[in-house]
């Protein structure tokens, strides 16, 4: 799928879409109709059917990002620029990277398929979950830490912060269809009943696995061994890849968000 370009008007995208919500920080309208696209182009990339109930979670994004926007203090505006076009430089690689280096269609190769979910957990759903998080909890007036957390943070931190937002119900002001997108987003990271996502990606990263015979023995931390079959990791690779088009949806209305409101973003890559 085509992805940022950057030239003089800075990092954009080749849509009108993008035009749109680039150009009014004020238009939750034209912020959702760009998340709905990159949506479906993500699932198409992965190719899946999107879901319907998908639109209440990209409304719910437009929503917090229109609130963070009020709320945010110049300062931070600033250091938050600064992190979206040096943050390869600060640990955030991932940042403007294409989807399509994550999003691989479901395949038959077991390992392949460990890969690549290890690869969306890592690099699009752990910091993707923290950036829903920062940016509900700035537009519900709190102060949260820029540098250093914003982009990098782990799986089991970004899952406990988000439980613990929809807990005390913040941000207070989104309606029950939006409450309900937010559900849908949480409930797609139960990838399985054997054991939480945030341990099923620990031990793929830590490689702590066996492939025999067409089947994969995990080993979690708290919740024991397992054999998974092809089966069991295609649900979760389904999942995986329903939540990284979300959360990649949500990293491009964040972007464009940042655009309106304080001017092209211009990327430093590396020579």
């Amino acid at each position: 799928m085509r992805w940022f370009i950057q030239g003089k008007e800075g990092a954009r995208l080749p849509w009108k879409e993008w035009d749109k919500a680039a150009a009014d920080p004020e238009d939750t309208l034209a912020s959702m109709a760009l998340g709905e696209k990159v949506y479906r182009s993500c699932m198409r990339t992965a190719k899946l059917p999107p879901q319907k109930e998908a639109m209440n979670t990209i409304t719910a994004f437009a929503h917090i990002l229109h609130h963070m926007l009020d709320e945010i203090a110049e300062d931070r505006l600033l250091e938050l620029r600064y992190v979206l076009q040096e943050g390869w430089r600060d640990g955030a690689p991932w940042l403007w990277e294409p989807p399509d280096e994550v999003l691989w269609p479901i395949g038959v190769d077991l390992r392949i398929e460990l890969l690549s979910l290890r690869h969306g957990l890592e690099r699009v759903i752990a910091p993707g979950l923290f950036g829903v998080f920062w940016a509900a909890m700035t537009a519900a007036g709190r102060r949260i830490p820029v540098r250093s957390s914003e982009f990098g943070t782990g799986l089991s931190y970004s899952l406990a912060m988000l439980d613990r937002m929809r807990a005390d119900g913040i941000p207070p002001f989104l309606d029950d269809e939006e409450k309900e997108g937010m559900d849908l987003l949480r409930s797609g990271l139960r990838l399985s009943d054997w054991t939480p996502i945030d341990e099923l990606a620990a031990s793929l990263s830590d490689q702590r696995y066996i492939v025999r015979q067409g089947k994969i023995f995990i080993n979690g931390t708290t919740s024991g061994g397992m054999w998974a079959d092809r089966k069991d990791v295609r649900d979760w690779r389904e999942k995986a890849l329903r939540s990284c088009s979300l959360l990649l949806a949500f990293r491009v209305m964040f972007l464009a968000s940042m655009t309106a409101e304080s001017g092209p973003l211009r990327v430093s890559y590396p020579d």
